[in-house]
């Protein structure tokens, strides 16, 4: 990168802030919705050796969902998540902790306020995470 004029790369940069970015809205189906008016918001930010990174939210209310393969990291608030096809007992998660999703599972998502995350998932399957 001698006077070509080329840009030298950061070993190491901000991506983005978890809790503070501004997401897109995304509209449930009105048939994922069970209860109140939620809506879902995500901010894709990055992939590297094979993984997709980004933040999503939910707000307020009660929808399913079906899931991908996901690990995610709760920024702020938090929810229930029940599992609607097995003997799997329901998660309640909150900010800090660390949740491992598997891919197919039928989850209901019951939201008392928001939830915000952090996940992780296999690049590609990059669509709508919850």
């Amino acid at each position: 990168m001698s006077g070509q004029g080329a840009e030298k790369k950061s070993a190491a940069h901000i991506i983005a802030s978890a809790s503070k970015e501004s997401l897109a809205r995304v509209s449930l189906s009105p048939d994922q919705i069970e209860s109140g008016s939620p809506e879902t918001g995500i901010l894709e930010l990055a992939d590297f050796a094979g993984v997709s990174m980004g933040i999503w939210e939910h707000t307020q209310g009660v929808s399913t969902d079906t899931e991908v393969d996901e690990v995610f990291i709760v920024v702020s608030g938090g929810a229930t998540i029940e599992f609607t096809d097995g003997d799997i007992a329901p998660l309640a998660v909150e900010a800090g902790d660390i949740v491992r999703l598997a891919a197919g599972a039928k989850t209901r998502w019951i939201v008392p306020d928001h939830i915000r995350k952090v996940y992780l998932i296999p690049a590609q399957r990059l669509d709508t995470p919850t």
